[in-house]
This record gives structure tokens, C-alpha cells and sequence, in this order.
């Protein structure tokens, strides 16, 4: 079975006076059924982010008083 997936993919670009530089571009790609098992096991075992532990330590503060 065919899935789409969104993905983050570095992309060379050239900027200003033709310097080049790498920019994340989101695209969709077509994947099998194996490969897209895999993306969503590798995203839900991801670490939490900044803003993710900070939430998560306020709502904790909270409870401790």
C-alpha cells in the first residue's frame, strides 16, 4: 500500500551574489508500507522539544503546590 508523507528535506539554494546556502523544504513523498512504518515509529520516539519540557515543567510546577 502506497502512503504520502510530509518531509523535511535540506535543499541547497543560491542566494544573493550566487552564494549558496541550505534551506528545509517540506515535500511529499510517496512511500511503501514498510518505509512509512518506520517514519512514524522514528517520529513518535523523537525527544521532546524546548517549548514541549517547558510546558510539561510548568504543568508539574503546578501540581507540587
Amino acid at each position: 500500500m502506497k502512503h504520502k508523507v510530509k518531509v523535511t528535506v535540506p535543499v541547497e539554494k543560491r542566494g544573493l551574489f550566487g552564494i549558496k546556502k541550505t534551506v528545509s523544504e517540506t515535500r511529499k513523498l510517496t512511500v511503501d508500507g514498510k518505509t512509512y512504518k518506520k517514519i512514524k515509529r522514528a517520529r513518535k520516539n523523537r525527544p521532546y522539544s524546548v517549548e514541549e519540557m517547558m510546558l510539561y515543567d510548568e504543568i508539574l510546577d503546578e501540581w507540587d503546590d
